[in-house]
């Protein structure tokens, strides 16, 4: 798969960034379940126990998600309404986030960067 880029990455969609609308949601929502997440780089794969279920899923900087979930032990919280993990400590690790907008494989797009040619106006609609 190997289409992550992840710290110039300006999409919002699963597998990106987390929204400030969505990360506000994700705040106060309260349908969390636990869960255990173990990334594997050389696949660009996340693999995600919920229930004793295996589900595959994919984010755009492996690395960072890695490094949050050093912190934790792999032990993180799951909302599937909005495709969330919740990763307690993460804030704390050199990912500086607790939350990842995740993708199943069927839904990766690769990273919307910003160009060199873009005029600040287009660069500031973008985020």
């Amino acid at each position: 798969m190997s289409i992550s880029s992840g710290a110039r990455c300006i999409s919002y969609t699963p597998g990106h960034n987390v929204h400030l609308i969505h990360g506000k949601r994700l705040a106060v929502y309260d349908d969390w379940v636990d869960a255990q997440a173990y990334v594997d780089l050389d696949l660009d794969l996340i693999q995600l126990v919920v229930d004793g279920e295996q589900q595959l899923m994919w984010f755009h900087d492996l690395p960072s998600l890695s490094q949050a979930l050093a912190h934790s032990n792999g032990q993180v919280q799951w909302c599937a309404r909005y495709s969330s993990l919740l990763v307690p400590g993460g804030f704390d690790s050199p990912a500086r986030r607790s939350f990842f907008y995740l993708a199943t494989p069927e839904r990766v797009h690769p990273c919307k960067q910003l160009n060199a040619n873009d005029s600040e106006d287009a660069q500031a609609q973008r985020g």
